[in-house]
């Protein structure tokens, strides 16, 4: 029963429990006919209820209040950090450039001391 807890959203039970009040005082006659109808909506509806709340959940808020005045600071942020980053990888490459030409070797090393 416990496992019922995570399937069923409340607001829905809450929504088909006033239906079915509704068919029990308006029409009591077609409540055998409604009754399995209402059941069986519970799963489905739960289910479109909670994918609702959670996709709203999830989305950020900066997202659903975006303004266009902040795209050219976000803008010029961005290649700011992109003239950083290019900087930053030649630099990376002089580096590895350097460490794979070899250095001449002094006078006083030989190759055995290296070792």
């Amino acid at each position: 029963m416990s496992i019922l807890r995570y399937c069923l959203d409340r607001r829905v039970l809450a929504v088909l429990g006033v239906i079915g009040l509704a068919v029990v005082v308006l029409a009591p006659g077609t409540l055998g006919a409604t009754l399995p109808v209402l059941f069986l909506a519970a799963c489905p509806l739960s289910m479109i209820v909670m994918a609702v709340v959670m996709g709203r959940s999830a989305m950020p808020a900066t997202a659903a209040t975006s303004d266009t005045e902040s795209l050219p600071a976000e803008l010029d942020e961005l290649a700011a950090r992109q003239r950083r980053l290019e900087s930053e990888l030649a630099a990376a490459e002089a580096t590895v450039a350097g460490v794979k030409t070899p250095a001449k070797p002094s006078a006083g090393w030989s190759p055995s001391e290296g070792r």
